[in-house]
């Protein structure tokens, strides 16, 4: 085969090439500090690629993984955080 004729192959393949994913492999205890200031989190499940269920959370550029209870630990501390900003957007009276 030539060899233009294989790099050209292998150059086209590369967009199929999947990436690798980054599993959580352990669901440490996440400290309270840490689960108030997470910006963003994804929900890992077992039946993909991922051996276990976890979650994976955004904090400031950085991930860390946690057990799935945690959600509601993070539903909770959101809704405080729309509580106040509505008590501090009518109290300003904006």
């Amino acid at each position: 085969m030539d060899f233009r004729a294989l790099v050209l192959i292998l150059f086209l393949s590369l967009p199929t090439i999947g990436a690798i994913p980054k599993c959580c492999v352990k669901t440490p205890i996440v400290p309270i500090n840490i689960l108030m200031m997470v910006n963003k989190y994804d929900v890992q499940s077992s039946y993909g690629i991922c051996d276990i269920d976890a979650v994976k959370l955004h904090v400031n550029g950085k991930r860390y993984c946690a057990h799935p209870k945690v959600i509601k630990i993070l539903e909770l501390l959101e809704e405080k955080r729309r509580q106040r900003r509505q008590a501090r957007a009518s109290w300003t009276g904006i």
